[in-house]
């Protein structure tokens, strides 16, 4: 990917951030249909400017919009990493299964990025709503670059995300161990 696609997504994602009380309000309400016309937010197009297709870019900025308003401005939901770090800084001391069950079926999910089709948009909206009432952020330009990627053959993306919420975590019996030597 050049710098220059790199600084679409970014700059996409600094005019939603700046974007009006209301604006965001409309994107928070919009959020259940896939293309920014039938979600009554027709203004979003002229603020994607190539950064991504219409669907995913709508996608992205209708998830960043659930954060609260005062969140948003104050900087307070981002963070550096893709989702899989997200998802694992949200569930941090979570023994719950389906929690973690709901990232592995995130992963499988399918996704079209130019359409919006697929059970990817409300499994990640439902995982990113429970992100932000955790005030945990995402990294906005990154989620929508391994958005526009998703379909790729290799996988990337997922790969990148189960690396980094699977990575160095240890088997339960093993953290059992340390604790009793402790």
């Amino acid at each position: 990917m050049t710098t220059t696609e790199k600084t679409r997504e970014r700059e996409f994602i600094e005019r939603v951030e700046n974007l009006s009380t209301g604006e965001l309000a409309m994107l928070r309400r919009g959020c259940g249909e896939r293309d920014p016309v039938q979600g009554r937010c027709p203004w979003l197009l002229s603020l994607i400017q190539g950064a991504a297709s219409d669907a995913a870019a709508f996608l992205v900025a209708s998830l960043l919009a659930q954060y609260k308003t005062a969140t948003i401005k104050a900087g307070a939901h981002r963070i550096d990493g893709n989702f899989g770090v997200t998802w694992k800084r949200a569930i941090a001391g979570t023994d719950s299964e389906s929690i973690r069950r709901r990232f592995h079926i995130l992963l499988d999910a399918d996704y079209n990025p130019k359409t919006g089709d697929g059970d990817l948009p409300y499994r990640l909206r439902q995982m990113v709503r429970y992100v932000a009432a955790k005030g945990v952020g995402v990294d906005w330009p990154t989620l929508l670059v391994d958005l526009k990627f998703w379909n790729h053959p290799d996988k990337h993306a997922q790969k990148r995300w189960a690396n980094a919420f699977f990575g160095n975590e240890r088997p339960a019996d093993a953290a059992t161990t340390t604790q009793e030597k402790e």
